[in-house]
């Protein structure tokens, strides 16, 4: 876990998902997460990372690569998602992309969770098992959101 200091009121209001298809990952399990941490399903925003034809129906946002200009600017969509302030992001995926990385790094976050095998840099808790394992991760998320008073 990086040095984030939090402050000791600071819960889990908004939430942003970057979600990699390969995970094979429905929406309705990360809206689902909304009554874990108590929140409207309103306060959940996914971006879905690659074109999937079973997927892209289920996902609000769906990342366009033409919305990041050659200066690495984003726009669009792109831009909408990344933004807002959320209280959490949750990097769904477990491989080094850039441009994953890229869309992390640019959406304004408190606290970041994710996989190993990602970039380590970007996120504050790391899990270690494979992101298909959907009850391991709801179950370990409350852990250590519990543990840190954040739910």
């Amino acid at each position: 876990m990086s040095n984030k200091q939090l402050d000791a009121s600071f819960k889990i209001n908004k939430i942003a998902i970057i979600v990699d298809p390969i995970t094979a990952v429905d929406s309705k399990f990360f809206l689902n997460l909304a009554k874990m941490f108590k929140i409207s399903e309103l306060q959940i925003n996914l971006l879905l990372l690659n074109n999937n034809s079973e997927l892209e129906k289920q996902y609000q946002q769906i990342y366009n690569p033409k919305e990041v200009n050659f200066w690495g600017r984003f726009k669009g969509d792109l831009l909408s998602f990344c933004e807002p302030d959320y209280d959490l992001l949750i990097n769904y995926y477990n491989k080094i992309d850039y441009d994953f990385s890229l869309i992390s790094e640019r959406t304004k976050h408190k606290i970041s969770v994710g996989f190993s095998g990602a970039d380590v840099r970007i996120n504050d808790v790391v899990f270690d098992f494979d992101p298909k394992d959907k009850e391991t991760f709801k179950k370990e998320l409350l852990k250590y959101m519990t543990i840190l008073n954040k739910i």
